[in-house]
């Protein structure tokens, strides 16, 4: 198998597999890969992938990262909270349509981003079209960019990573598949590229909370070329092999509705985990309204995103 790239330590891993019960229907329970306990300021998915990220960015020599994301963005907080823990500055573009006010208190990821000294920069939603060239432009000599969600070759090793972590967590019980959020793609690619590489022929589905199936497709074939390219050991996944669940987007991107808070609240009462509204609320809604669709035993990873209830 090709060798691992560099990484910084920045997660705590492994992260609990654990057997969820009371939620699903007819009795049936799951695992859930608890990914939301990645740390506390640093909880979630986004750490994985910022620890391979860090790593090349200090060996380059930066002293700043820059990155995006929407104004509520896990992936920027954890960018923020790592950055100030390794001594590195960060500069966030957020995006928005209405920039809050001087006056306005900043809630929920946005807080945690301000307390840790990002230096935010709110963009609107068609600046965010040019979010890749206003990042490369404000970069400098001393700026390194990690792209929106930490989503590509190099980030996409900490879901590899999971995979191996997951196949000694299961030994000789592996699930009968594997479902994830998919926002940026980088989850999901990460986690069909490591079971490719460990030869698991487990099922691994993306539930789309935004845009559609071909979108992602297309985005995990990208990433997965580009590891190839890199690390030529590494399996190759077409786009058409990638499976994409749509249908619980919702209204939107960060959008709710109210059968999307309810079964947020019925899975914190029955079974005190605590899903967000943005990813894992929609996502986890595959499990409770097609159970069937993941066999006997599913696996859910948790990407976390709690500061998204309190926002």
């Amino acid at each position: 198998m090709s060798a691992e790239p560099d990484r910084v330590p920045l997660a705590c891993l492994p992260t609990p597999l654990e057997r969820v019960v009371g939620v699903l229907p007819e009795r049936r329970s799951c695992l859930v890969k608890r990914d939301d306990l990645t740390g506390a300021a640093l909880s979630g998915n986004k750490v994985r992938k910022l620890e391979y990220l860090f790593a090349e960015a200090r060996a380059k020599g930066a002293r700043r990262v820059l990155t995006c994301g929407g104004i509520q963005s896990n992936h920027c907080r954890a960018t923020a909270v790592a950055a100030a823990q390794l001594g590195m500055r960060s500069v966030l573009f957020l995006r928005t349509a209405t920039p809050p006010g001087p006056d306005d208190p900043a809630t929920g990821n946005l807080k945690l981003d301000l307390l840790v000294g990002a230096e935010v920069r709110f963009i609107t939603p068609e600046q965010y079209r040019d979010r890749a060239t206003l990042m490369a432009d404000a970069a400098g000599e001393d700026g390194y960019v990690i792209p929106e969600g930490g989503s590509n070759a190099l980030g996409a090793w900490g879901y590899i990573r999971c995979i191996d972590e997951l196949c000694a967590q299961w030994g000789d019980a592996p699930p009968s598949a594997i479902v994830c959020a998919t926002g940026s793609g980088g989850t999901l690619a990460g986690l069909v590229i490591g079971l490719a590489r460990r030869g698991v022929e487990v099922p691994c589905h993306g539930v789309a909370v935004c845009d559609d199936a071909g979108y992602f497709q297309e985005i995990v074939g990208r990433i997965s070329a580009e590891a190839t390219e890199r690390w030529p050991d590494l399996p190759r996944v077409a786009p058409e092999a990638v499976s994409v669940i749509e249908g619980y987007k919702g209204r939107g991107y960060a959008l709710s509705t109210p059968e999307e808070r309810a079964d947020v609240v019925r899975v914190a009462r029955g079974s005190g985990m605590i899903l967000d509204p943005v990813y894992t609320g929609k996502a986890f809604r595959s499990l409770l309204h097609e159970p069937e669709r993941f066999g006997e035993r599913p696996l859910f990873i948790h990407t976390g995103g709690i500061f998204g209830q309190l926002a």
